[in-house]
């Protein structure tokens, strides 16, 4: 079942990465604006940061395996009115207003479905891991993500390489369509669970209630894992132009190198918990901020390609133990009938880092082209000295967050 679980979510972020690559330049050829096309993938992120919760919390009512199959169902659909769409706008000589609302809305109903078998899955995978697994069998899925990442940009660039910018979203419905039909055959009906019961009466009370100081002290940390990683794709090349001297083309050609570095780091990390460390949830959290800190202070100190390099490897290896971190973490601070909901609550700080993480990364970089480093990693410390003090009374305890 795990394995299943592993595939449906790389299978949903590979609907998402596969057309990274090409999402630009086919908008350009729509006649959008860059403006615009910010809005319209703000708007995408917007919607995730809307439904994840409320995905989450269908997943607990409904159960996972209905929320998954519609979360790759919807993913298609809305693809294909999205290429519909775009196939209208270039086919016309400038695009109308009404063509450009409606590319805008249906990212934004795209969006709707974007987290939504990720959410369910981690639910899933948390009703079926044990407390002692929890942090191992989350990694599990933090590495189809990271491996969406890296694979999914290289795809869409292979086979847009053919100059038909149309073939990633092609492929993506296809993907999307074709494990909709066999996650509907090979998901068990009857909903799998294990008994993570407590005798602990304090902590079963503590985890009847959804929201606590301990979920919040891991939202917070999560989210400034997520700020670094959403707010590199906006800046990396930028700074690579402004501050390395790489010339427009050669900072693109440099960035996407080295988030290739980045999501192979990402993932080797994560075999590495898997089948080495097997870290406790805490302590991956623990040992992955000051990783990232690291990597973002070479960045701010950086006046040479190979240390963007090391930095990138730093970030890498902090985000994998993370990523990973979160979703085990958060899901251990609640009862089994609020899986689901604080599934879409980590979700939702994803969205939050889609939205906030470019606009804010963006303005401040206009001050100073080290500022969002340093603003990054000093949001990483506060809120990694909050979520020291406020989980080490927990483990004083004696009732693990990990």
């Amino acid at each position: 079942m795990k394995k299943k679980l592993f595939v449906a979510t790389l299978v949903s972020y590979l609907g998402i990465y596969i057309t990274m690559p090409v999402l630009s330049a086919i908008s350009t050829k729509a006649h959008l604006m860059p403006g615009q096309i910010g809005i319209m993938i703000s708007l995408g992120a917007f919607a995730m940061l809307l439904f994840a919760p409320i995905w989450g919390k269908l997943s607990d009512s409904f159960g996972r395996r209905i929320v998954m199959i519609i979360g790759l169902l919807g993913m298609g659909a809305f693809f294909i009115l999205y290429v519909a769409l775009l196939h209208m706008a270039i086919g016309t000589a400038t695009a109308s207003s009404m063509l450009i609302y409606a590319l805008m809305g249906t990212r934004f109903l795209l969006g709707i479905f974007m987290t939504t078998t990720p959410t369910a899955a981690n639910a899933y995978m948390a009703d079926i891991s044990s407390v002692t697994d929890r942090a191992k069998d989350m990694s599990s899925l933090g590495f189809a993500t990271g491996l969406a990442m890296v694979l999914g940009p290289i795809i869409g660039g292979l086979i847009s390489a053919s100059g038909n910018l149309y073939l990633p979203f092609y492929t993506t419905i296809v993907l999307l369509l074709i494990f909709a039909v066999i996650m509907t055959g090979i998901l068990p009906k009857q909903q799998i669970t294990i008994d993570n019961a407590k005798n602990d009466e304090t902590t079963q009370k503590q985890k009847s209630k959804f929201f606590s100081v301990q979920l919040l002290s891991w939202l917070l940390v999560g989210s400034s894992v997520m700020f670094v990683v959403v707010g590199l794709q906006l800046l990396t090349s930028l700074y690579l132009h402004d501050n390395i001297g790489q010339s427009v083309i050669q900072s693109a050609k440099t960035s996407s190198f080295l988030f290739v570095i980045l999501g192979v780091t990402l993932m080797i990390v994560q075999i590495l918990q898997i089948k080495v460390f097997n870290f406790s949830a805490r302590q991956m959290m623990l040992i992955g901020i000051p990783l990232i800190v690291i990597g973002l202070l070479l960045i701010a100190s950086a006046n040479a390609y190979w240390l963007m390099i090391v930095s990138y490897i730093f970030i890498g290896a902090g985000a994998a133990l993370g990523m990973s971190s979160l979703s085990a973490g958060a899901s251990l601070t609640v009862s089994q009938e609020h899986q689901g909901a604080v599934a879409g609550a980590v979700a939702m700080t994803q969205a939050i880092a889609g939205i906030v993480s470019p606009l804010f990364g963006s303005f401040i970089y206009q001050i100073n082209t080290k500022l969002p480093f340093l603003f990054f990693a000093g949001f990483a410390v506060l809120t990694y000295v909050l979520f020291m003090i406020i989980t080490a009374h927990q483990a004083e305890r004696g009732v693990r967050s990990e």
